[in-house]
């Protein structure tokens, strides 16, 4: 299996734009470095990975994931920290994204790989790429529809049959995977047809909530195995400053 595929197959587990993501990937290599964000992107991205589990909790799966709907359905905004890895052996590949979305349906997706960053701007519809201090506008416009922190909210419903445990700040929400079949229920749409590439996958997938069932990130765990080959992927996500970005600030001559 391809490496790029692999990459946006985990976007779409974990509830990321696996279209505009997925695109922003095979871009990255060659372009200068943006804004200075990788080192902050995988100190917070590593952070969602902290908490601890604890007991069993009497609260499920429904419950939660109704809270988090009934609670948090009107928001809008957010700032979602990555970092992921595929390995196979003594090669890696680390990519580290920040993805933020304001209240004015706006979104900048900042990707690094191979200590290379590309800035995305989809604004209004249209979608520009900042290189060192230049900013250029793409031939294409995008469509960012169903990017809003009300809509990660909506795609929990995927994970009703996980297993619920009580942290430090909140809950736990964690869904196993042993194969293809038990996977495709998680996958966002357009994600499916990726993942079958693969012979085989399992894993776990754990999402963190507050108090307040206010969704807060995840961590995800897996072994992929293709055309002979093992590969160990891992990831971690935490979304901050939820329904706190008003307007996302753009380069100068946007």
């Amino acid at each position: 299996m391809k490496r790029n595929l692999l990459m946006t197959a985990i976007f779409g587990l974990i509830l990321l734009l696996s279209a505009c993501n997925g695109e922003n990937e095979s871009e990255s290599n060659g372009e200068e470095s943006s804004e200075g964000e990788t080192q902050e992107t995988g100190e917070e991205s590593e952070e969602g990975g902290e908490e601890t589990s604890g007991e069993a909790s009497s609260l499920s799966a429904d419950e939660l994931i109704d809270g988090a709907v009934e609670n948090w359905s009107d928001t809008e905004s957010y700032e979602l920290n990555q970092i992921y890895n595929m390995s196979n052996g003594e090669d890696s590949n680390p990519i580290r994204t920040i993805t933020t979305h304001s209240d004015q349906n706006e979104l900048k997706v900042a990707i690094n790989s191979n200590d290379v960053t590309t800035t995305h701007y989809i604004i209004d519809g249209e979608h520009y790429i900042y290189k060192g201090e230049s900013l250029e506008l793409q031939d294409e416009d995008m469509d960012i529809e169903n990017s809003a922190y009300s809509d990660l909210i909506a795609q929990l419903e995927n994970y009703r049959s996980g297993e619920v445990t009580e942290t430090d700040n909140g809950y736990s929400l964690a869904v196993q995977f042993e194969n293809q079949e038990d996977i495709s229920s998680l996958l966002t749409e357009g994600a499916g047809d990726i993942i079958e590439d693969a012979d085989d996958i399992s894993g776990e997938m754990t999402l963190s909530f507050d108090s307040d069932y206010k969704y807060e990130g995840g961590e995800l765990n897996a072994v992929v195995n293709s055309d002979g080959e093992e590969y160990e992927l891992s990831s971690t996500i935490s979304i901050e400053r939820i329904g706190n970005i008003p307007v996302i600030e753009k380069p100068s001559g946007m």
